[in-house]
Formats: C-alpha cells, sequence, structure tokens
C-alpha cells in the first residue's frame, strides 16, 4: 500500500417480658443490602478530541479517534489536522471493493513529517470486550471495545479493517506511515494486523462510497512533480483530475467553539440496546418470504456500532 475500540436499614429489637428480670438483648447487627450496580448508560459521548469532522465535496464525513488502541497514530494525526495538512488536499487513490485513500501522495512532500511505529495490535485484558457470539474467519475471536470491532487472540487484540475504518498507510517497513490515511470501502480484513486502525468514520460513510475511483500517480508521473520546470502544471492537471475528491476541511471537535461544537454520542458497548440489537440482526425467522431461513450468525463488519448526533436542548 502507497505511504502515506436508599435502602432501609432492619433493626430487630429484643421485647421485655413483663414482670421478668432477664436482660433485655443487644439489637441486632444492621442489615445492609448490597447496593446494585449503577445502570449502565446507553449511550456514551464522544470526547470532542477525539471526533474529526472531514468535509468532502458531497457531505460530512464524522470520524472517532481510537486513542487508546493506537496513541501514537492519533497524536500524529491530530497534529497534521492542525497543521492544515489535509485541507484543499485529495481522496487521490479510490479503489473499488478496496480503500479510499489520501493525504499528500507524493514521497517528497512527506519528509516534514516524522513515521510512527506500527501499533496494529496491542496487549489487553478482556475486561470491556463484549464477544460477538460466533466464530470469524480471522480472528479466533472478534467482538466490540468502546464501539470498536475488534479481534482478540489471548491477551493480543487489534482493531479490525472493516468498511469505515480509519487506517494509516505505509511503505514497506512495518514502522514507515507518516500522514497518508485510508478508509476501507469493502472488507479488507486480510489487513488485520498488518496496518495500524486508529479510528472509524461513525458517519457519513455514503460519502466516501460517492468518491470517484481513481488511481494514484503511476511511477512514469511521478518525475513531473518533482522537476520544478513541471511541477506547477503537473499538480494543477492532477487537481483537476481529482477535483471530485477534494478535501474542503478537516477538523478537531475540541477546536471549534463550544456552543458550536458538534456533538456526536455512540451506543455503548456493553449495553442492553447493543445486545438487544445484535440479537434481531441474527433473526431472520421473522420474514415469511424467507424460503430458507439463515443461521443465526453475523458478521461483524456488516454491523457497526449506531452513532448519533446530540442535539442542543
Amino acid at each position: 500500500m502507497v505511504r502515506r475500540s436508599l435502602m432501609a436499614v432492619m433493626v430487630g429489637v429484643g421485647a421485655l417480658a413483663a414482670c421478668q428480670t432477664t436482660p433485655v438483648p443487644d439489637p441486632a447487627p444492621a442489615v445492609v443490602p448490597a447496593q446494585a450496580p449503577a445502570p449502565e448508560a446507553p449511550w456514551r459521548e464522544v470526547a470532542a478530541e477525539n471526533l474529526v469532522i472531514l468535509q468532502t465535496v458531497t457531505g460530512a464525513i464524522v470520524i472517532e479517534l481510537a486513542p487508546e488502541a493506537a496513541p501514537a497514530h492519533v497524536a500524529q494525526f491530530r497534529d497534521a489536522i492542525r497543521a492544515n495538512l489535509y485541507n484543499g488536499e485529495y481522496f487521490y487513490r479510490v479503489i473499488d471493493g478496496h480503500v479510499a485513500q489520501a493525504g499528500l501522495e507524493f514521497e517528497h512532500r512527506l519528509d516534514a513529517w516524522d513515521t510512527v511505529p506500527l501499533e496494529a495490535d496491542r496487549t489487553v485484558e478482556a475486561a470491556g470486550f463484549v464477544p460477538l457470539g460466533n466464530a470469524d474467519l480471522f480472528a479466533p475471536e472478534t467482538g466490540h471495545r468502546d464501539g470498536f470491532a475488534v479481534g482478540r487472540d489471548g491477551n493480543t487484540e487489534w482493531l479490525l479493517n472493516c468498511p469505515g475504518a480509519l487506517g494509516m498507510a505505509r511503505d514497506t517497513p512495518p514502522d514507515s506511515g507518516a500522514t497518508e490515511f485510508f478508509i476501507p470501502i469493502g472488507q479488507r480484513r486480510y489487513l488485520d494486523r498488518n496496518y495500524t486502525i486508529f479510528g472509524r468514520v461513525i458517519s457519513g460513510m455514503e460519502h466516501v462510497n460517492r468518491l470517484e475511483r481513481v488511481a494514484p500517480a503511476g511511477e512514469a508521473e511521478i518525475p513531473a512533480f518533482t522537476d520544478p520546470a513541471t511541477a506547477e502544471a503537473a499538480f494543477a492537471a492532477r487537481a483537476q483530475a481529482l477535483s471530485a475528491n477534494r478535501i474542503l476541511s478537516i477538523g478537531l471537535a475540541a477546536d471549534i467553539p463550544e456552543d458550536l461544537r458538534p456533538r456526536w454520542e455512540v451506543m455503548a458497548t456493553p449495553g442492553a440496546e447493543w445486545e438487544a440489537l445484535k440479537t434481531s440482526k441474527r433473526d431472520y425467522g421473522i420474514y415469511d418470504a424467507f424460503v430458507v431461513t439463515p443461521p443465526k450468525r453475523l458478521d461483524i463488519c456488516t454491523l457497526p456500532v449506531p452513532a448519533r448526533p446530540v442535539h442542543a436542548d
């Protein structure tokens, strides 16, 4: 690939027997029932520092970053956004059924940016992981953590290359990613643990799917972009060819004034609503038109965890 997740207290009291000298027994110890755990919130709000708004020609793409899974990648992406690196750039590699890739495209434009270490998986305990509930073709176990689709093998966990994931492109060396990001527009699970996933699209995937299919500049074309005598004309022609895939702006919600800041929330995983949704998507027996009832299985990439905007009161 081109470089660049109030209880009552009961007290028993002994009674005095009439005309008896038997001492009154001490009160029985208070019995305090264990407090029931607080109910889980069915939705959680995305932190403003992790909420990215990417405006394309056809509409807004809303992304949640995953700093717990890939801290170095998230930090670099935030820095690039705040440096206005992507504003006015393009999705320059959009391959049907594969990925939409964006950034600076040409190697000589990436020199100012350090590379980041591969963060394709991590070691994390199972607490907080919610199993999908059926077998997977690529991982011993799959499920969700904080709304992100993940795979697990023992205590090793990784984010999945489902449609809508946010990944970092790189050269052949594992630690060569820098600025070029991609969004799968097909299921690319064979990329799992080979490329770092550091977020996911929570709204606007239809705008990713509407991008024009284009190939990156070929090797024979690249000298025209590096030669000062031809670079201006080459970049102008390239901009015209990619105009439908232009990134109008990209920013972090945290950098928008609070009274104008967009807010989004994601269905909680774990959570009762999420479990009910998974159950409903497994049961196709309710449809009378089906001749053969499908097995009660879910493909983890076909049911992204829902998200919704938070509207001001």
